[in-house]
This record gives C-alpha cells, sequence and structure tokens, in this order.
C-alpha cells in the first residue's frame, strides 16, 4: 500500500500529478508544494525565473513573493540560476548568503529552516532555480532533500517547457567569477557539506586551524575560505609553501631580514609574518617543516613576537594562523619528525579535505566550472562535455584528485576543436580507466526508482542488513522492503 512506503518516495510520486492538476503553473505549483509540506515539512518554497540576467520570483509558496528579493548571481537563488549548480544550506539565519535572499531577514528569526536550492532547466539551459525550505527537526537528510528538490525541479521544467517550446533558444552567456564565499566551494556531496560546516564553525573564531587532505584536494582554498568568511577578511591573505624553500631561506621568507644579515641582504626585507599583519597567514606544507624552523614557528605561535634576520627588534604578530600538510603529523610526532607541542599547538580545530573519488557525485559540477575558466582562458569556443566524456571521468579513480581533475579538463579545451569535450579529448589515463555506464537521461520515473534503491541501500547498510530495523527506518513493513530489495536486486544479507 502507497501509505506503508518512505514519506519522501509518496511526496515524489504525487509531485507530477498534482502540478498536472493545476489548471496554471501557480495552481499546480501550490498543490504540489502543499503535498511536500505536508510530508517532508517544506515549509516555504519559491520558483524563480531567470532572463536576460534578471531574476524573478514566478511563484511562491507559505509567502508572499515580496518576502524574496532575488539577484541573479547573488544570493543562492541569484548563484543556482547563474551557476546551473545546487547549493544546500544547513540554517538558513546562520549563512549571509542565503539571507541575502530574503527582503526582510528579521521576519525569519524564530524559524530554524535549511535551505536546498537547485537549477531549473530546459533543454540543457538553465531558465531559473527552485529554492524550498525545509523545517530542521525531523527533515530527512540532506542528501534526500537534494534528491527531493532536484526531482520536483525536474517535473516543473517538463511543465515549463510547453510553456517555453516555441521560445527560440536564448543565447548563452559567459559566466562571470563571483567573489570567494566558501558556499561558493563546488560540490553539494556528504563529506562537502560536512567542510562547510566546519568552516563555518572556525571561520567565526580566531582558533588556528590545521588542514589535513592528500595533495590536490584542495587545502589552499579551504583556507582562503575560513579568511574569507572570518573578521579578518578585508586585511591580506599571506601564503608560504614550507617545503619549497630551503631552511635559511624559508626562515628570511617567513620573518623578513635585516640589512647584512647574511651575504646578499643588501637591505631590510619584509617576511610573510609582516606582509599578513592584521589577516590571515596559510603555512602550506606545514609537514615538511625542518625541525630548527619548528621552533622558531612555535615561539610565534605561543607568544605571538618574533625578530627579523640578523635584527634585535621584537615584533608583534596579529596574525591568524592556518596550516595545512598531506603528512601524517601524529606519525611524524611519533618517529621525531616533528615537534610534538608545535602539533599540539597547531591541531586546535581539523578539517579533513576528502578525496575525489570520495565525492565522486561531485565531479560534473567540478568538470563544469573548469571547462567554463578555462574556455575564458583560453579564448575558446567550448561548451559543454559529452555525457560520455562525463561517464568516463566519473569512473576514474583520480589518484591526483582536483587537481589531475582541473588539468585533464585544461588539456580538453585546448586539444578539442569542436563546442562539445567529447571522450576522445580526455587523456589516455582517463579513457582507459573507466567503466562504461548509461548515458540515457532518466524519466521522472526512472529518478524515483534510483532514490528509493539509493535508500534502502543506505538504510540496509546502516541498519547492519536488519530487515526489521531498516523497515521501521524507513517507515515501510518488512514484506515492502524484501519487496522492493528483491526488486533492485540489492537482498538484505
Amino acid at each position: 500500500m502507497t501509505a506503508s512506503l518512505p514519506e519522501e518516495l509518496v511526496a515524489l510520486a504525487h509531485v507530477g500529478e498534482e502540478l498536472a492538476a493545476g489548471a496554471t503553473l501557480a495552481e499546480g505549483f501550490e498543490r504540489a508544494m502543499t503535498m511536500l509540506d505536508k510530508r517532508l515539512g517544506a515549509k516555504r518554497s519559491a520558483l524563480f525565473l531567470a532572463e536576460a540576467r534578471h531574476l524573478a520570483v514566478e511563484v511562491a509558496y507559505g509567502m508572499p513573493s515580496e518576502a524574496l528579493r532575488p539577484r541573479y548571481g547573488l544570493g543562492v537563488a541569484g548563484r543556482v540560476a547563474k551557476s546551473g549548480f545546487p547549493i544546500v544550506v544547513p540554517s538558513v539565519l546562520r549563512e549571509p548568503m542565503a539571507l541575502a535572499d530574503l527582503a526582510e531577514p528579521a521576519a525569519w528569526r524564530g524559524h530554524a529552516l535549511s535551505l536546498v536550492a537547485v537549477p531549473v532547466s530546459i533543454s540543457g539551459r538553465c531558465v531559473g532555480a527552485l529554492s524550498v525550505y525545509f523545517e530542521a527537526r525531523g527533515a530527512p537528510s540532506f542528501g534526500t532533500r537534494l534528491s527531493v528538490v532536484q526531482v520536483v525541479a525536474s517535473a516543473l521544467a517538463q511543465g515549463l517547457r510547453s510553456h517555453h517550446a516555441s521560445a527560440p533558444p536564448a543565447r548563452v552567456e559567459p559566466r562571470e567569477l563571483a567573489p570567494f564565499e566558501y558556499a561558493n566551494m563546488i560540490g553539494t556531496s556528504a563529506p562537502m557539506r560536512q567542510v562547510y560546516e566546519e568552516i563555518g564553525q572556525v571561520a567565526r573564531t580566531s582558533a588556528t586551524a590545521l588542514i589535513l587532505g592528500e595533495s590536490g584536494t584542495g587545502k589552499e582554498l579551504v583556507a582562503q575560505a575560513i579568511h574569507a568568511n572570518s573578521t579578518r577578511r578585508d586585511k591580506p591573505f599571506i601564503a608560504i609553501n614550507s617545503a619549497a624553500f630551503p631552511e635559511t631561506l624559508f626562515e628570511s621568507e617567513l620573518f623578513g631580514h635585516e640589512r647584512g644579515a647574511f651575504t646578499g641582504a643588501v637591505g631590510r626585507k619584509k617576511g610573510r609574518l609582516d606582509r599578513a599583519q592584521g589577516g590571515t597567514l596559510f603555512l602550506d606544507e606545514i609537514g615538511d617543516l625542518p625541525l630548527a624552523t619548528q621552533v622558531k614557528l612555535l615561539r610565534v605561535l605561543q607568544s605571538r613576537e618574533y625578530e627579523r634576520l640578523g635584527g634585535t627588534e621584537t615584533l608583534k604578530a596579529d596574525v591568524r594562523f592556518i596550516a595545512a600538510t598531506n603528512n601524517d603529523l601524529a606519525a611524524a610526532v611519533a618517529v621525531g619528525r616533528f615537534r610534538e607541542d608545535l602539533y599540539y599547538r597547531l591541531n586546535v580545530f581539523t578539517i579533513t579535505v576528502p578525496r575525489l573519488r570520495e565525492r565522486a557525485g561531485d565531479i560534473p559540477a567540478l568538470a563544469q566550472y573548469f571547462l567554463e575558466k578555462f574556455t575564458r582562458e583560453h579564448r575558446r569556443d567550448v561548451r559543454r562535455i559529452s555525457s560520455g566524456a562525463l561517464d568516463l571521468l566519473a569512473g576514474h579513480p583520480w589518484p591526483g584528485n582536483v587537481r589531475e581533475l582541473e588539468n585533464a579538463i585544461e588539456r580538453a579545451v585546448v586539444s578539442c576543436g569542436e563546442p562539445v569535450v567529447a571522450e576522445s579529448h580526455l587523456p589516455e589515463a582517463i579513457r582507459g580507466s573507466a567503466p562504461r555506464v548509461s548515458t540515457e537521461r532518466p524519466t521522472l520515473a526512472q529518478a524515483v526508482a534510483d532514490l528509493e534503491r539509493r535508500m534502502i541501500d543506505e538504510a540496509l547498510r546502516e541498519c547492519g542488513g536488519n530487515l526489521a530495523r531498516a523497515s521501521r527506518r524507513l517507515g515501510t513493513t518488512e514484506r515492502i522492503l524484501r519487496y522492493k530489495s528483491d526488486k533492485y536486486r540489492s537482498p538484505p544479507r
């Protein structure tokens, strides 16, 4: 019986019916959102449409249209409509970018809401955005909410398509790079949402942060995000690679030097600490710092004081420190390659950046971002990546992480003499590593089935394969769950 199915699936099963039942788009939207509100706690929602770089509220639910102030390229809705990428905001009242969408943010106080915004596309062209505000308590997981809203947006696009069928295709304008914000970082996977939450937690403080992750995962980008969302955002962000200089030269770069401090020191030179005053100093590859220099850095962290090489004046360091490494610092401490006291000074708040293979769902969005970046940089007329090429990218193990993906897309843009990046334009290492998957665009029914399959797999995995516990978690019966599991060829263990 339908009533025994999970609420998410019951809601999705009726989205198309509710939209079709309305005599107008507004009426269908109202009916569909009322149902999502009742079953999933989608308290407020709005459909935005974009035209000629102008964004307007087409229809809203749970609030008047005047409660929103959409601006193309700004706020959550504006950025989604411009970029074509979804954004998830765990807490609306704690995210300035989400508050920028509201005409009167103060009127939303007392409402614990999260936000999921996804693009609405017709024939591959982003024509707007769908923003859905969920109750924070008792709501489905972020991954489930995102999947639900994406399916709803797909259904809305089908309704809109008939209205736009006779309209000529609009010219796609090149997108401009937006000012940096951590919510601008590419990816909505669960590991990246965890990183966003941790960035938000530490950015509001003055605590030292330690960023861990493999080479090429984007550790410096995380450091920039912390700085950009801190009270020091208007001051310098200065980076130094601990592995890029010999020991003596590194100290000169970090602390600066006075005239005559060493051969060739013909005048005073300000170091990175001087240049970072009032701002943030990012120490990359901190695990490769020589032991002798580690002692001097420890003193700066403890006392916030330092001297230039060859100098006697004690200087104050009004600097926020962020360090990063791809090494196991705890293991380095154990074998004596890294000072234990410095390790504990740095390890105040740790953020681990996931490997690209752990966030494979973000690959299409990352690839599109790099495509746009390099088409501008190399002045090439390359507009999109083929489905076959995206399949190859999704199946590659990415030992070089995001940096490897960036290099692969740049190579593809340079070698591509057509408007579309094909499989043949990708490096041989990628062409030979990825399995083939279906490139057929899913229907609404297929999207619902895919969500159902993933929810069942996730529930069985979290419940250790226990059928009874998994069925209770999904709000269904053991009989229906067993039937569905057999249907999707994932029988419980």
